[in-house]
């Protein structure tokens, strides 16, 4: 909630970014367990698309299962060219994706293609789950974070309560009809037409000079 936070930038290990739950646990535990779990993960990625923050994670490292659906909930994706594996390999183990993969996947690369990675549970190298739209970005290891953080900057500089804005609108309008996402659409400008951003940002166009954003 911070206004200071502008962006977030998520890293994980340059090995395994994470391997998602603990099989072991679930294994021995009861159901009534784990749909704790499953509920808890599902209201924590709900939240995190809930922010007018844009996530941005960086894969340096095996990324599966949980950790791909937390990816998943992030705005942006950027991975590590290399040996680094992205996937969903639950239905190997007689589970499935259960965090809102079933929601968000079809949504970023389309029902055939997310049906296919699920059922088939396969792991993509970088190049792969690029082509398939996956990741957004892929760069050798030794540059991605640094990539991110440019990505990053990019985002902070600008003009934040309008990008929150526009990510509550294009998330909200998967569950609205057409009418009703132009109303929230033409509401969310009326915010962002009385900020300080948007005075700042069109006084410096007719001054001709860079804006200074404050995220208000």
């Amino acid at each position: 909630k911070s206004e200071s936070i502008r962006a977030v930038v998520v890293t994980g290990n340059k090995k395994i970014f994470s391997a998602g739950a603990d099989i072991g646990l679930i294994s021995s535990s009861e159901w009534n367990y784990l749909k704790e779990l499953v509920e808890v993960g599902q209201r924590a990625f709900h939240k995190m698309e809930s922010m007018p923050k844009i996530f941005i994670v960086v894969i340096e490292g095996h990324c599966m299962g949980g950790a791909m659906e937390f990816a998943l909930a992030c705005e942006r994706r950027f991975m590590a060219i290399g040996e680094a594996k992205i996937g969903l390999p639950e239905v190997k183990l007689g589970l499935m994706p259960a965090w809102g993969t079933t929601y968000r996947l079809p949504g970023l690369i389309g029902k055939s293609k997310a049906m296919d990675l699920m059922v088939k549970g396969a792991l993509l190298n970088a190049e792969e789950a690029k082509a398939i739209g996956l990741v957004d970005e892929i760069y050798p290891q030794e540059e991605v974070m640094a990539k991110a953080m440019e990505y990053a900057r990019s985002i902070a500089i600008g003009a934040t309560f309008a990008i929150g804005r526009i990510k509550s609108c294009i998330n909200q309008s998967f569950d609205l009809t057409f009418k009703e996402s132009m109303e929230l659409e033409c509401n969310s400008q009326g915010e962002v037409f009385k900020t300080q951003d948007c005075r700042e940002g069109t006084q410096a166009f007719l001054e001709k000079r860079s804006p200074k954003f404050v995220g208000k």
